[in-house]
């Protein structure tokens, strides 16, 4: 007896390639998102370092560029802080696969924060020249 189910490679079809498609789109989704973490990561570990080696109260330009991320939507970025040096950005991200009715439910959201705290890096070589000097006249060389 030879018993065969005709039509079983159409319903597999209809179940699985659908499911595999979404699977395939969010990982997309999840790697688009990653990319923006880290490219943003990388913008404000720039503009915090910039605003740590300034010498003085001014500083240079630290505006952050928030056009060019890949797939986030209002994003925002700020760097502030005297001492300690704070640039915080945050974005959002909505993925078309969870799109429901209401604006914001199903979003993504992004937020990144960097720290640097405030150095003088030509009195830090002027320190260490001036300790190493005592430090050859003590020893006698």
């Amino acid at each position: 007896m030879n018993k065969t189910l005709k039509g079983y490679m159409t319903l597999e079809a209809a179940m699985v390639f659908p499911a595999a498609f979404a699977l395939v789109i969010m990982l997309l989704y999840v790697t688009f998102f990653l990319y923006d973490k880290c490219r943003m990561t990388q913008e404000l570990y720039t503009a915090a370092y910039r605003q740590s080696i300034v010498r003085g109260e001014g500083g240079p330009d630290t505006k952050i560029d928030t056009s060019g991320f890949f797939m986030l939507s209002s994003c925002s970025a700020e760097v502030s802080g005297k001492g300690e040096i704070s640039a915080v950005a945050s974005g959002d991200m909505a993925p078309a696969l969870l799109a429901g009715e209401q604006e914001g439910q199903n979003t993504w959201e992004l937020k990144v924060t960097m720290k640097a705290r405030k150095t003088d890096p030509p009195h830090s070589f002027r320190r260490f020249r001036r300790v190493t000097a005592i430090a050859e006249q003590a020893l006698g060389k």
